[in-house]
């Protein structure tokens, strides 16, 4: 008969592990959070650790201490934070770089015993001491089964952090719980590639959701959706290395493996098919912004405090005071002005469809085409010449140069909407340049590449270059007399 305090001791240490986190230090005016603060710092190096990225030492916690502090709008000072990052690397005195210390009841010993613990431990792979590097600090066994513990409702990481999980367990030949780790792969991208479908099907109905909802999307846009896919399949491709050494496993264990494997194919195929709708989805978002400007720029800026109250009846007055009555009775009367019922104007839509042939035919409406854009190519080409040049010879070009144009030239390239349109397209999706016959509906990147081959002949070189985007290490944005502002991407030539 199985007794209540099996395990007892093992899941102690894990709650006690969390209920010490980012407790019994001095933080100051932040010893309220410190235990929140703590959690999303192991959560932040941890999301470092699984990309390889080595910006992980003391330096780097307290600069993503400040990062946290700002995103929490609390405020932020440095000997508190530096206190607090001391608090989650030691216990006590960091110069003694104590471990944690608590006393554990053990079911098996019907006693209290130590245990010692430490959230975050030096990377010896990463921190290259024998070369004077500072130390790089990854999470403890304990601070991984922290996450691990919370991964069902952590949205931070999601699907990575499922791959990596993913990953350990295959790594400890634990096929059977590894199988159940990538069910919840295929059912988190199940769910990412409907969400993707209906937001595909919604913009194409309603433009104006772009805009409505471009403050719940910048931050996947501006994370760089497309590095972010690539990290993603680079971690499929380390789970698969595991796939040829199988058969170091007994046999059973062979053919649970083996399932898993065709399990994590389903999954990967999965996830190429999510980064493509993605990446799609992106292009198409941009597409209806170029050709339905009027729905993002025809926002009502109405109220009636600024333009009647205080612009209107404050600063002019009224001809009578009955007048005022009439202006705020419609506010507050509790009689509804009559509104056209929606079934009658549905009805007037569905007349036609009941019409019969013997009516005759009837008549089709020639509905013209709205005019096309004017593009004075030649100044477009002009401009970007240089930028293909710096490309040329270079192999990037970095956006916040503009910054340093005269007012002059910054005047020449907001005069063509198409400049600006061109720089979020290069921004959002990769492209291959080709040399092709100029046809309707041809890509204007592709289209621009074809006048610059025309007038610099030997750009003809780059035929076949891949040009992607990603942010510099830049803090200040790309400015044309703030009418155009972005962040400062640039703009480069892929290696071969």
């Amino acid at each position: 008969m199985d007794r209540a305090n099996t395990g007892l001791n093992e899941r102690l240490k894990k709650t006690k592990a969390i209920a010490e986190l980012g407790q019994g230090m001095d933080a100051g005016s932040l010893n309220e959070y410190s235990h929140q603060i703590s959690l999303y710092l192991l959560l932040k190096v941890f999301k470092r650790e699984i990309n390889n990225n080595e910006q992980r030492s003391r330096s780097d916690l307290l600069q993503l201490t400040v990062e946290i502090l700002k995103e929490m709008r609390l405020e932020i000072n440095m000997e508190e934070i530096e206190r607090l990052v001391d608090g989650v690397l030691y216990s006590g005195d960091p110069k003694q770089q104590s471990y944690f210390h608590v006393k554990i009841y053990d079911e098996t010993a019907g006693d209290f015993k130590d245990f010692k613990y430490r959230y975050l431990i030096p990377d010896r792979e990463a921190s290259n001491w024998q070369e004077g590097g500072s130390t790089v600090y990854r999470l403890s066994e304990i601070s991984q089964e922290i996450i691990f513990i919370t991964r069902e409702i952590l949205q931070e990481f999601g699907f990575d952090l499922e791959q990596f999980y993913t990953l350990q367990l295959i790594k400890n030949g634990n096929f059977k719980e590894a199988k159940g780790s990538v069910s919840n792969l295929i059912a988190r991208v199940r769910n990412l590639i409907k969400k993707e479908k209906d937001w595909r099907e919604d913009i194409l109905r309603n433009p104006g959701l772009i805009f409505s909802a471009y403050k719940e999307r910048r931050r996947r846009t501006e994370a760089e959706v497309r590095e972010q896919f690539k990290e993603e399949k680079k971690v499929f491709s380390d789970i698969f290395v595991w796939r040829d050494r199988l058969d170091t496993f007994e046999n059973a264990d062979q053919k649970e493996g083996e399932l898993l494997f065709e399990e994590l194919e389903r999954a990967r195929s999965l996830h190429d098919y999510l980064a493509e709708l993605t990446v799609s989805n992106l292009s198409l978002e941009l597409q209806l912004r170029r050709e339905n400007p009027d729905i993002f720029w025809q926002t009502s800026r109405l109220s009636f405090k600024k333009d009647f109250w205080q612009n209107t009846v404050l600063k002019s007055g009224l001809p009578q005071i009955d007048d005022l009555e009439k202006m705020l009775n419609p506010l507050f009367s509790p009689e509804q002005d009559f509104i056209f019922p929606l079934d009658w104007a549905w009805s007037e839509q569905q007349l036609y469809s009941y019409l019969e042939e013997s009516e005759g035919e009837i008549a089709t409406l020639e509905i013209e085409s709205a005019p096309e854009r004017e593009i004075d190519w030649g100044l477009v080409v002009e401009l970007w010449q240089h930028v293909f040049t710096e490309l040329f010879k270079k192999g990037e070009f970095k956006l916040s140069a503009l910054n340093k144009l005269s007012p002059e030239q910054k005047e020449k390239w907001l005069s063509q909407q198409l400049n600006l349109e061109l720089f979020m397209m290069f921004i959002i999706t990769d492209i291959k340049l080709k040399i092709v016959e100029e046809y309707p509906g041809l890509d204007e990147r592709l289209l621009l590449f074809n006048k610059l081959v025309k007038v610099e002949p030997e750009l003809a070189e780059l035929e076949g270059r891949k040009i992607s985007a990603r942010l510099t290490g830049s803090s200040k944005k790309v400015n044309l007399l703030d009418q155009f502002i972005i962040s400062p991407y640039k703009i480069y030539l892929e290696e071969d």
